[in-house]
């Protein structure tokens, strides 16, 4: 076996290892620092995924060694019979990889078509409430507590606008300008698309329950240099 074929099994290992030990070693670690935990995690999933890439390039490469090799034997020969044999480890490789991405596909399309379905209904009972350090706010009739930061405004339901002392506004709006600011809303789409490429690792659930619980102490901590816990505290009650 030629050197660059070793870290196909390399790669592979890497990969399970990460899938295994991240919701054993990693889970609720960093509840005290939790933008440390935000890179941790996403690193040790991107090292997961270019170990993963690394493994397709190899394979690509041996199989255009393959072809070459087929080109230099002599047809039917032992040697010939061997890379033959060995061809088909790469078109396996990618045969699965398509059909994975087939299956992402499938379950992600509910989640687009619901994601334009929504959209539409939010943006009809949505109405400009203010702008908020450069970053508008809406206020969404529904009739419950909401609040979300989207990447580029705050929504918050009329609700909760109408339930909150201005203290405890000003603790909400901090909170959500956080998550605008730092691209929350993009770091929650990123951990859930790798949990639909590998809806059945536990490692995925896990990512997808830290990164969210993770930008909320990261937005509590931001709201707090600007009130207090107290306040802050009364505000999350109307949400409970």
């Amino acid at each position: 076996m030629n050197a660059p074929l070793l870290l196909i099994p390399i790669a592979i290992e890497w990969v399970i290892l990460v899938t295994t030990l991240a919701p054993l070693v990693l889970v609720g670690r960093f509840r005290s620092t939790p933008r440390v935990g935000i890179v941790v995690w996403f690193t040790t999933f991107l090292s997961a995924g270019g170990s993963v890439l690394i493994a397709f390039v190899v394979a690509l490469w041996a199989y255009t060694n393959t072809v070459s090799a087929l080109s230099r034997d002599e047809f039917g020969g032992i040697q010939w019979m061997i890379a033959l044999a060995v061809s088909f480890a790469p078109w396996i490789a990618l045969a699965v990889g398509g059909i994975s991405l087939a299956l992402v596909n499938q379950k992600l399309e509910p989640l687009v078509k619901t994601a334009k379905e929504v959209k539409p209904l939010l943006d009809l009972s949505k109405a400009p409430l203010m702008n908020f350090m450069g970053v508008p706010v809406s206020t969404v009739d529904v009739p419950f507590a909401y609040a979300l930061a989207t990447g580029k405004e705050i929504l918050i339901s009329r609700f909760a606008v109408d339930g909150l002392s201005q203290e405890e506004m000003d603790a909400v709006l901090w909170h959500e300008l956080c998550h605008v600011r730092e691209k929350h809303f993009a770091l929650k789409r990123l951990s859930r698309f790798i949990l639909a490429l590998s809806p059945r690792l536990a490692a995925s659930r896990a990512l997808v329950s830290e990164i969210e619980t993770l930008i909320e102490f990261v937005a509590d901590n931001f709201a707090l240099r600007h009130t207090n816990r107290q306040t802050l505290g009364q505000a999350r009650k109307i949400f409970s």
